[in-house]
Parts: structure tokens; C-alpha cells; sequence
């Protein structure tokens, strides 16, 4: 379930500073949507040791020297997280295609490590074909609070509704609880700060997400599905921001 987030971006926007191009040089086109600032990551939160789907310890300060798209999802989101993994399927396409997929890594970090471990995001991340640089991490309850808390990402665990209860795409078995949480997207620079964010409703455009997963969605992810609404973001948004902070066209 989707949280809102003004507070964050209108902070972001007041508390930040946008880098300036070099001399001389041609101004890069700001991104037409999202937030552009220049935020610095405590070294405490870039150290932590998160796993990935191969059981193996991925940190964000292990990634410095790429450009990083962050964002928090969860295996068993029934609303948004498919959308937004589909939009990151065709972030990484063009990313590939621009001859950046060694520069450019698309990180998806849970909101539920009680449940998503990683055998599930393996599970996850197959039903997605994703690329080598496009990873799914997991940690301890403390680290991903840790994390979310330091970025300004609000999530909850919450009951499921009274009614039928849904069934793990994975296990088959009945789900007994949900995690809210906002829906946000990062650019981090090569340097490790944080470049640019957007919040709200994937928009898709056309894209789906795989079968197991879309049969998943409940009656309010079929309507973000084909309705997003006023203030969601494509996967050409996050291409634009790639592009304004890599310096490099993706599209």
C-alpha cells in the first residue's frame, strides 16, 4: 500500500543543492519529474551489510563508483512493487543498450525481511529475468529500518483485511499480513549521495509485470495497473534522471 511523501520531497528540494555543470560545458537537462538535489549518505547506513538473491553481502558502499537506482519494495506487494520492478525492467534495457550496464546498478531493497529471504527474492528476481546489475537485498529487521529510516522511507506491517486472504504467489499459503510503505525511487551518484528521488504510482505505460505476479496484484494494483493517476513516474523518468547525473543518454 502506497504512503504518501510531501514532507520528504519538499525537503529534499529546500535543504539541497543541485551541482553546477563543469565550465564551459553544456548545462545536462534537469529531470522533468522527481526532485534533483545533492545529499550526502551517513557512512553508518553505507556500510551495512545487506544480502542479495545469491547469499552474497552487497553494501551501498560497495557500489560506489556506479550510479545507483534504489527503492523499497516487497516480493509479496499486492499493489505497486510489480509496477515498479516492470518499470525497472526497462530501466535496465536501456541501460544495456546505452553500454552502461557495468555503470549503472538497480538495487531493490526490502520493506519485509521476516519473509523475504533469498531463496524468495531468487524466486522473484527469475520471474523478472533480471540482469546481472539489477539486484534484490535483505537484511536483519535493525538494517533495513536502519536504511529506510535514514532515507526518509515511512513502512508499517499491518494486518491483512478481514475477508478471504490472499495466497503467496511462492508457498501457495495464506498471508496474514501486509507492510505499507512509500513508494520512492533514488538515484544515487557514482560518489554515493543522493542525486534525485521521485514518489507516488508507477505508470508502466504499456508494460506488464510477469503473469505470476500481475494474477497476484488485488483489485487496487489492477487499477494502478491501468489507471496510475496524476503524479506517478515511468521508466523514462528514471532514464532521464540516469541520464542527467551519468552525464551519458539513456533512453
Amino acid at each position: 500500500m502506497t504512503l504518501l511523501l510531501p514532507a520528504l520531497v519538499a525537503l529534499a528540494a529546500c535543504s539541497s543543492t543541485v551541482a553546477a555543470a563543469p565550465p564551459g560545458a553544456s548545462p545536462r537537462p534537469t529531470p522533468s519529474n522527481g526532485t534533483v538535489f545533492d545529499k550526502a549518505i551517513p557512512a553508518s547506513v553505507s556500510d551495512i551489510g545487506f544480502v542479495n538473491q545469491s547469499g552474497a553481502k552487497v553494501t551501498l558502499a560497495s557500489l560506489r563508483g556506479k550510479t545507483v537506482v534504489l527503492t523499497d519494495f516487497l516480493t509479496l506487494c499486492q499493489e505497486i512493487c510489480p509496477l515498479t520492478s516492470a518499470n525497472f525492467r526497462a530501466v535496465t534495457d536501456a541501460v544495456a543498450h546505452a553500454g552502461l550496464a557495468s555503470k549503472v546498478e538497480l538495487v531493490e531493497v526490502t520493506v519485509d525481511p521476516q519473509r523475504d529471504t533469498p531463496a524468495r527474492l531468487a524466486a522473484y528476481q527469475k520471474l523478472f529475468g533480471a540482469r546481472p546489475n539489477w539486484e534484490f537485498l535483505t537484511g536483519t529487521p535493525q538494517q533495513v529500518k536502519q536504511l529506510w529510516g535514514a532515507l526518509g522511507v515511512a513502512y508499517g506491517r499491518v494486518p491483512e483485511p478481514k475477508g478471504p486472504l490472499p495466497i503467496d504467489w511462492l508457498t501457495h499459503k495464506p498471508l496474514h499480513y501486509d507492510v505499507n510503505h512509500q513508494d520512492i525511487v533514488f538515484v544515487l551518484g557514482a560518489d554515493g549521495r543522493e542525486k534525485w528521488l521521485v514518489d507516488g504510482t508507477p505508470n508502466t505505460s504499456g508494460k506488464q509485470p510477469p503473469t505470476t505476479l500481475k494474477k497476484f496484484l488485488d483489485a487496487q494494483g489492477l487499477t494502478n495497473l491501468a489507471h496510475p493517476g496524476n503524479g506517478s513516474w515511468s521508466a523514462a523518468d528514471v532514464e532521464q534522471a540516469l541520464s542527467y547525473v551519468t552525464g551519458h543518454a539513456i533512453q
